[in-house]
């Protein structure tokens, strides 16, 4: 009799994989990879990512780390950071590097910073985030409007210009492929392309409160809110939520892969959308915890996330064989 039970089971186990074999491949497990203070990052409360290719910057709240994919090199007040808590990072291609903090921003060149505040020309001393023109020049999105750096000397746009931003409190900025500048404020968008100036409210599809932009290789504009995420494609407008997939309505961060996922931070996880298919993530499958304040991508296509106090978590996504 035993005999018999075990002629059968091998014979259904070679069944099963000679039909997984010609038909049904098998996916892959994700690869996930954590990075925390324990492997040299500075601090492990991420509030920012930006990717580049001599390496991996992320801003902390005590802190700025690099990542040349081995190892990390810390800068901090002492080095002539301006300030430890770190907003915002992007880098231009002379490698200067732009640094936003909630006390002014600071410009790495080489071994040396630059300070500056609102005495020394920014708008505002708080600066939420920081992008790179086509001519190299950083825009600022403060707590009192935009500062612009045009090599010599700051340029500020306010509200109370007149027909420019809609609101002071810019959170985010971001320039598209037309060199068109995006700015997310408190209470809609500016954009601000060939020296004028177009609003976007909340009496479109939009939520007012904006907290990220991101443009996708589309030249698409993704649009984080409290309310979920729309994106703006031309004159068309579409919304999404908790209704509709996405795993938390508040979007902080968001991002694109390789392949064309758009990926969202939330405070309850990390949500990716294909087009047709939302898939999320959560400590039940990867994350070392589920509330992400930062993604970026890098050219292998790794997707690397900040956390609010586990550091940095990396995910090589899985392929069919």
């Amino acid at each position: 009799m035993k005999t018999i039970i075990k002629l059968i089971l091998v014979s259904v186990t070679l069944f099963f994989f000679a039909c997984n074999k010609d038909n049904d491949p098998v996916p892959k497990k994700d690869g996930w990879e954590y990075l925390a203070s324990k492997d040299g990052l500075v601090n492990n409360n991420v509030r920012c990512i930006s990717i580049y290719d001599n390496g991996v910057w992320i801003g902390t709240e005590f802190g700025l780390s690099f990542y040349n994919g081995q190892n990390f090199s810390n800068l901090n007040t002492p080095q002539g950071l301006i300030h430890h808590q770190v907003n915002a990072v992007s880098q231009d291609n002379a490698g200067n590097v732009w640094i936003g903090t909630p006390y002014g921003l600071s410009m790495r060149a080489g071994n040396q910073f630059i300070n500056y505040n609102a005495e020394s020309g920014l708008s505002y001393d708080f600066v939420y985030a920081v992008a790179i023109d086509q001519q190299q020049n950083p825009w600022v999105a403060t707590g009192k409007g935009v500062s612009y750096f045009d090599g010599t000397e700051w340029v500020i746009y306010q509200k109370d210009q007149g027909n420019s931003l809609v609101h002071n409190i810019v959170r985010d900025v971001a320039v598209d492929q037309s060199n068109s500048k995006w700015f997310g404020t408190e209470f809609g968008i500016s954009k601000f392309s060939n020296d004028t100036w177009q609003t976007y409210l909340a009496e479109l599809p939009l939520a007012d409160f904006i907290l990220d932009l991101y443009v996708d290789n589309q030249n698409r504009i993704w649009v984080g809110t409290l309310a979920g995420v729309s994106v703006i494609d031309g004159n068309n407008i579409t919304d999404y939520s908790m209704q509709n997939g996405l795993v938390f309505d508040r979007v902080d961060a968001i991002a694109q892969d390789n392949e064309g996922v758009m990926w969202f931070a939330t405070q309850y996880g990390v949500s990716a959308f294909d087009g047709s298919i939302w898939e999320t993530y959560t400590t039940n499958n990867g994350l070392p915890e589920s509330w992400v304040t930062s993604i970026a991508v890098d050219e292998a296509g790794k997707i690397w996330f900040g956390t609010k106090t586990k550091g940095l978590a990396v995910l090589k996504k899985a392929v069919l064989n």
